[in-house]
């Protein structure tokens, strides 16, 4: 029992005070996300035709923060970072003023043209001025003809000729053809704006959504979003799904400001720590992965607006136990056997920080509330949690591991 503390004892101090410079730690950092498939969405669309909700459905951050994070990058588009430049995990390349102005995606195409994933070309559903849009894609795809297009049809409750109607369900735009439930005015206008495309020679993938405030009183607010979700990683298959999909557990546990603002920079150190633990070499990774990890539990404690000193950490990693510290070094093992090895290393230690993060989610909001969790309670969180980790990270670590496509 006293070799098992004293193991425990060393793992904790090695956790509580990593054996990686903060330095050594931020450039380590670096080289990781520049490694890692950060995708690039290019949203071509007019004013106020729904770039901006589709950031919001997509990501869950508020339309303000979107609006805040923006940051102008040509003099005719602008790019946002989720969920910052630091720790991106995805970006969204955004053009202004088309229909405003003549544009000339020249210069845009300069800049972005080793950058973008997938097109996705917004239109409002009972709109048919898209002169603009379809002159701008026309000229991307004769510069990158293999780049992937999402056309996203918005504003569907805009044909239901009553303001009393809700939207259908099932979801109906996906079948083909559009069934007879649909309004007959609303059919027609997607209908024709798929033939122009077509027509123009363009090949698209099409998803009608209805993306609207929760005051706007259609339910639910984010119609048609799954079918947007499966339509992206159809087209651009690394995983994302999974990871920016909160499932209902964690949602229904820390429905808060806290949780929402602090579930991204979980995401970009779980897979962080994921691609470092994705090494080859067996043991090597452990102190770089607790660094992230102790780094991850730093930045959610700011996030919280709490202190985390030696005390607190102790009550947290005392509460979790040999299991997730024991597992947490064991795993390393897992790298000795070949290729399948580090793909399953980097999805478990892509997991275990998920969960890690997430506890600790749990355990400052329940300080803020004035009470702490138990031994018990905190391992069935950190449990389920690990769980749900493995979940989200498996498609995108099996990706990572995949060869990479060229543009």
């Amino acid at each position: 029992m006293a070799t098992v503390n004293n193991l425990l004892s060393r793992l904790w101090q090695r956790f509580a005070t990593p054996q990686v410079s903060e330095e050594k730690l931020q450039a380590t950092l670096l080289t990781i996300r520049e490694r890692l498939p950060i995708p690039v969405f290019w949203l071509l669309g007019k004013a106020q035709s729904g770039k901006t909700s589709i950031i919001h459905a997509l990501t869950g951050n508020t339309r303000g923060e979107i609006g805040n994070g923006i940051r102008p990058c040509t003099k005719t588009a602008q790019e946002y970072a989720f969920p910052n430049e630091e720790e991106c995990l995805l970006r969204f390349l955004d053009t202004r003023g088309l229909g405003e102005v003549n544009y000339d995606p020249a210069e845009d195409l300069k800049l972005f043209q080793n950058q973008a994933h997938l097109l996705i070309v917004v239109m409002k559903a009972m709109d048919h001025a898209q002169e603009s849009v379809l002159t701008a894609l026309q000229a991307i795809l004769r510069a990158h003809p293999q780049w992937p297009v999402l056309v996203v049809q918005t504003c569907l409750h805009e044909g239901y000729g009553s303001n009393d109607r809700q939207h259908d369900q099932p979801y109906p735009y996906d079948q083909n053809p559009l069934p007879p439930q649909i309004p007959n005015d609303l059919a027609r206008s997607l209908l024709k704006q798929r033939e122009t495309l077509k027509e123009q020679g363009v090949d698209a993938t099409y998803v009608a959504v209805d993306l609207t405030l929760a005051e706007d009183g259609y339910v639910p607010a984010d119609y048609g979003l799954p079918s947007l979700w499966a339509a992206i990683e159809h087209l651009v298959p690394l995983g994302l799904r999974g990871m920016m999909t909160e499932l209902d557990a964690a949602r229904n546990h820390l429905r808060d400001l806290h949780f929402r603002t602090a579930l991204p920079h979980v995401l970009s150190y779980s897979a962080a720590a994921g691609a470092a633990a994705g090494i080859p070499v067996p043991l090597v990774d452990l102190p770089l992965v607790m660094a992230i990890q102790a780094k991850m539990c730093h930045t959610i404690a700011s996030i919280y607006h709490q202190e985390l000193n030696s005390q607190r950490l102790g009550e947290i990693l005392s509460a979790l136990g040999l299991g997730y510290l024991g597992r947490l070094g064991g795993r390393g093992l897992l790298k000795s056997i070949p290729i399948i090895g580090s793909t399953v290393n980097a999805a478990y230690s892509g997991a275990t920080t998920y969960a890690l993060g997430i506890t600790m989610c749990y355990y400052f909001a329940r300080i803020q509330q004035g009470s702490i969790p138990d031994r018990a309670e905190f391992q069935r969180i950190y449990a389920e949690r690990l769980a749900e980790g493995q979940s989200k990270l498996k498609d995108y670590f099996t990706k990572l591991k995949q060869p990479k496509s060229t543009s």
